[in-house]
């Protein structure tokens, strides 16, 4: 059974009718942030900027780029822009969360939490945070 963690006022399932409940944008985005917002102290300065998107599935060039088969299986991406105007982006893709979602039968926000931590604890080089990030979000 997955674990499960995080504002539980949003069901996976709506139980008296057994109805899957599809999050909006919107919500997917606020799950992420706040998941981010449960950060350690010492990548809290590099993300405080980050934007934070979401898209029902990833473009076509960016599966391509990333050689992924098939657009179900990328769930989000983090980007480190190299120009210094240019702002970091954590790009979440809405199907497959959803789709991961259901077929784990995990929360949802659990999974958009994790792929956040997992995302951007890789690309910033703070994989050794992840627990200690993962631990804090539990306790929403």
């Amino acid at each position: 059974m997955p674990l499960s963690f995080g504002p539980m006022s949003f069901p996976l399932f709506l139980e008296e009718a057994n109805i899957f409940r599809v999050p909006s944008l919107k919500e997917i985005q606020d799950f992420s942030r706040d998941a981010m917002a449960c950060c350690p102290l010492k990548i809290q300065k590099t993300l405080k900027d980050t934007l934070i998107s979401v898209e029902n599935f990833a473009p076509a060039e960016v599966l391509k780029e990333l050689r992924v088969k098939n657009k179900n299986e990328l769930l989000g991406l983090y980007r480190i822009n190299d120009e210094p105007s240019k702002k970091r982006e954590l790009v979440l893709y809405r199907v497959p969360l959803v789709l991961y979602s259901k077929t784990s039968c995990e929360p949802i926000f659990n999974v958009v939490a994790r792929v956040t931590v997992y995302e951007i604890s890789h690309r910033t080089d703070c994989v050794a945070l992840r627990k200690q990030w993962l631990d804090k979000i539990r306790k929403l």
